[in-house]
């Protein structure tokens, strides 16, 4: 009877210090995305002068400026969940859309662009709420799945000439949730849109620019596509090891061959 006690004793002893040891992580973790982003406010609300175009800039404005956004933006994808948290207990309209911006800056999930909302500050809030309900609905970590279904270009035939980036929408909506599915996708069809939907996603806005006026002089074939897709994910994938099925998903893109 002692003998099973001590080992009750002991493997609870041994859970609950496995438990307490990774609790700090994810605390640590929390701690460190709250500091960067006050951080970063108090920069944008110490220079009132300076407007949109430098509060998610690393290379123009002031020092403290650029180093805020710098240290906020290299967070990555694993900051969404923070940024979730804020959005739902945020009630001044001006910080949620910043919110807004540094969801697309931080894992290119837009919900703005091509929304229908003629004044994106103005339509924050709406977007907001349709943003958590998404969220929360689970669409997130389904996004492979749910864009098979919804996703009605494929490819066929050369190259279009230029690309509308209003065909985008709907997979910028999902960020870089949406890479596996982008991947898979310019596998079987080297499909021109959904390489630059990657793009703009992965905040490649020079390249995307130039890609969408003469796709077919820039990464036309597939091989070069997935080329540039597994660099970036091998650069990135830790960044996007809080969501277990999407981490898993790009740990075996950047584990294929080209």
């Amino acid at each position: 009877m002692r003998s099973g006690l001590l080992i009750f004793f002991l493997c609870v002893t041994v859970i609950g210090a496995s438990l307490i040891k990774s609790l700090p992580t994810s605390q640590s973790d929390d701690s460190a995305f709250a500091t960067a982003y006050e951080r970063w406010n108090r920069a944008i609300e110490s220079n009132p002068g300076l407007g949109e175009p430098f509060w998610l800039r690393s290379d123009i404005g002031p020092t403290e400026m650029r180093a805020a956004v710098k240290d906020l933006v290299s967070l990555g994808p694993n900051m969404v969940p923070f940024l979730v948290n804020e959005l739902r207990r945020e009630t001044d309209s001006m910080r949620v859309y910043r919110l807004l911006l540094l969801l697309n800056a931080v894992a290119g999930i837009n919900r703005y662009y091509d929304s229908g909302a003629q004044n994106v500050f103005n339509g924050s809030l709406q977007l907001r709420d349709s943003f958590i309900q998404d969220w929360d609905s689970g669409k997130f970590l389904n996004a492979t799945q749910l864009l098979r279904g919804a996703w009605q270009k494929g490819h066929q035939g050369p190259t279009p000439e230029r690309i509308d980036p209003r065909e985008l929408t709907q997979v910028r909506r999902y960020g870089v949730f949406a890479i596996p599915f982008i991947n898979e996708n310019i596998e079987s069809t080297n499909s021109p849109e959904l390489f630059a939907a990657f793009l703009i996603i992965t905040g490649d806005s020079d390249l995307y620019a130039e890609y969408l006026e003469s796709p077919s002089k820039h990464f036309a074939s597939r091989e070069q596509k997935r080329s540039l897709i597994k660099s970036w994910v091998s650069k990135n994938e830790k960044k996007m090891d809080k969501f277990k099925g999407l981490h898993d998903q790009i740990t075996t893109l950047a584990a294929q061959p080209n």
